[in-house]
């Protein structure tokens, strides 16, 4: 893949000030749309630019109204839009209690105004956003996206959509077996679907880099009994899978058909190989 180095350290910065933001959108999103499947009322989606919430469906006078909020990570501005309304808010900002309170505003204006974010989208701590930083989140995050849309357009198995969780800052999709793990009540969607999750992570304490994960639920230890190319490696600590650490895709100048096909293989030794 050609993706730019990263210095992890910088990258961060920046990249904890889009989490922050797209956080804000996640829990907008969350209190007007009812739940759905894979808990995606609570996730963003990838467009042209960066990420937005797509359309909330929220109830007016004129009856459904769309409201839809967009981090432009192109323009650097969060794009809102309701009914005839069109605003923006610079994503250059102190801290995110001031990016808040613009966004409540905006909101309010809207009608909306019982929405209450919680204590940590008031703090005071400043903010990073480094242009330069953000063209290589939105870069990586983008290519993320077409390979995982690869990855989904192979298979014939039930999938997700290509999701971008705000909570860690990844994007990840889901794929389905079709089977009811034993035990589990069929009507709990969420809890009783067998299914391998396969995603990418902008970087965490644990690994000190971003990274490709691949895992399953239920996992079952024969997923670590597969050989696996030089480039990845058996995640057993905190969480059970397989990783690809970025600075690995350098080294061994991995292509996106290469992570396709050992995400295919790892879908089809897990769901029909070894599942006689």
């Amino acid at each position: 893949m050609k993706l730019q180095t990263i210095d992890y350290k910088e990258f961060s910065k920046t990249r904890n000030t889009i989490q922050l933001y797209a956080q804000l959108l996640s829990a907008v999103k969350g209190k007007y749309i009812p739940h759905q499947k894979n808990w995606e009322e609570f996730s963003l989606k990838t467009y042209a630019k960066g990420f937005t919430t797509g359309p909330i469906p929220i109830e007016s006078d004129n009856g459904i109204e769309a409201l839809d909020l967009n981090i432009n990570l192109i323009e650097h501005k969060l794009k809102l839009f309701f009914g005839d309304k069109r605003d923006e808010i610079d994503l250059h900002q102190t801290n995110i209690k001031s990016f808040t309170e613009k966004v409540l505003e905006k909101i309010s204006s809207y009608g909306l105004e019982d929405f209450e974010p919680g204590e940590k989208f008031f703090a005071e701590d400043e903010l990073i956003y480094d242009e330069e930083e953000v063209n290589k989140i939105w870069n990586t995050f983008r290519q993320i996206y077409f390979l995982l849309f690869q990855l989904r357009g192979s298979t014939l198995f039930e999938t997700s959509n290509i999701n971008f969780w705000a909570h860690h800052s990844d994007m990840a999709l889901l794929i389905f077996s079709g089977k009811i793990i034993e035990g589990k009540d069929p009507e709990d969607w969420d809890n009783s679907r067998e299914q391998m999750n396969f995603g990418f992570s902008s970087g965490d304490e644990g690994v000190g880099q971003p990274y490709f994960y691949i895992t399953a639920y239920p996992f079952d230890e024969k997923l670590f009994e597969i050989e696996l190319p030089e480039f990845a490696r058996r995640q057993k600590e905190g969480w059970k899978g397989v990783v690809v650490e970025f600075d690995q895709l350098h080294k061994y100048s991995v292509t996106e058909n290469d992570l396709v096909s050992l995400m295919n293989n790892l879908l089809e030794q897990n769901f029909t190989i070894n599942k006689e």
